[in-house]
């Protein structure tokens, strides 16, 4: 029988042993550890995994979904080892360094997969090469370099191609283009929307652009730091959405339910119904679970800084992932019906005067996007969407 794997955490800044998960063939359980359940200061690590003793089974819902890869780093950690690689393979082999959140892994008091560092800024353009390569699902690759972009690429969840690197000391997140399908700068676009919800009170991550030349194409890439790093680099205890909701990929969600778990765990309700306002005037329809987090503050779930917030071009229909009582269509007058407000906690004489604050700061929209890397074609595709939002408003 393999060993079983140590679970720790982190309490007032110290990595704390939490429970073990005990592996069978494909899967396992996870049983916490009786001096953490004994500790005052312990928090359970998902909600569904409460703080009791007994045996919690891995299920399709995984509750370390979290610490493992999504999309993404599914395809290049596969690629990787030559196989499809079962769930707990896919857990364990995430870097230590750069695995999301405070949750780490740990084999005879040695963290797993940690024999490699997150690569500086200056392999950027060698990341972006190889990513491409495996987006394309090129069969002559590098393996040595795909295992590089792997332990690069982490747990981050999404589809996009990305990567870990190193600014200084600091730990950051690089979100590359496609090679094909994005039909304008989607990572122009992204950073415009992140200044611009800064702007109007919306916590977003501290971030830049870099324009990274490869095969003689010049690409933007967005650069975010990581929220889940204190300035001294200390993990931050992080569930998104999905966990927080006991939910797995592919169901769908609904705002009633994240303004639920939101008030439940002390987080800002007003500033949720800001980012939904937010993102269904921009046309931000891929705001699934995954999309929305926790951090660990005290004794509390707050909100994390939002993150991958995306215009979409306007169309004939605004078909959210993330419902609203059940409708799929979000838009800016629902939000703004008194019902609504209600649910978020939001008095009807702030939400007017919000959404003149959203109009004024989209009316730099364009201007924003071109200032990080997009060129007229790509400002042009958006400019129906946002003459909308701003009419809307």
């Amino acid at each position: 029988m393999p060993e079983p794997i140590e679970v720790t955490t982190v309490i007032a800044g110290r990595d704390v042993l939490a429970g073990r998960i005990h592996r069978t063939r494909a899967t396992g359980s996870f049983t916490y550890d009786d001096d953490y359940l004994r500790n005052r200061a312990a928090f359970a690590l998902a909600p569904a995994l409460g703080l009791h003793r007994g045996a919690f089974p891995l299920s399709v819902a995984n509750p370390f979904s979290d610490s493992a890869p999504d999309t993404w780093g599914r395809k290049v950690l596969n690629r990787a080892a030559g196989r499809t690689l079962d769930e707990i393979s896919l857990l364990l082999g995430v870097s230590d360094e750069s695995r999301q959140g405070a949750t780490r892994f740990w084999t005879d008091g040695v963290a797993r997969a940690d024999e490699h560092g997150v690569p500086p800024e200056a392999e950027l353009s060698e990341l972006l090469r190889v990513a491409d390569q495996v987006e394309r699902n090129e069969r002559d690759i590098d393996n040595v370099a795909v295992r590089r972009l792997f332990r690069a690429t982490g747990s981050l969840g999404g589809a996009r191609p990305k990567a870990n690197v190193r600014l200084g000391t600091e730990l950051w997140l690089a979100k590359f283009p496609k090679p094909q399908g994005d039909h304008w700068n989607k990572m122009a676009w992204e950073a415009a929307m992140l200044e611009l919800m800064g702007r109007v009170g919306i916590t977003v991550p501290t971030h830049t652009t870099t324009q990274i030349t490869v095969d003689g194409e010049q690409r933007t890439v967005l650069l975010l730091k990581r929220f889940d790093r204190s300035d001294t680099g200390t993990r931050i205890p992080y569930i998104s959405a999905m966990t927080a909701l006991e939910s797995a990929d592919g169901d769908g969600g609904d705002w009633v339910d994240l303004v639920d778990v939101a008030r439940l765990n002390g987080a800002d309700t007003r500033e949720l119904w800001r980012r939904a306002l937010f993102g269904a005037a921009v046309g931000n329809l891929d705001d699934h679970l995954r999309n929305h987090g926790f951090l660990r503050r005290g004794n509390d779930w707050q909100l994390s800084p939002a993150f991958d917030v995306n215009p979409e071009p306007r169309g004939d229909g605004d078909e959210h992932q993330l419902a609203l009582g059940g409708e799929s269509t979000v838009t800016v007058e629902a939000l703004r019906q008194r019902d609504a407000l209600q649910l978020f906690g939001v008095r009807v004489a702030e939400a007017d005067s919000y959404a003149g604050e959203v109009r004024s700061a989209l009316a730099d929209a364009g201007t924003r996007a071109a200032a990080n890397g997009a060129d007229p074609r790509s400002v042009a595709v958006m400019e129906s969407r946002i003459a909308s939002a701003m009419e809307a408003l």
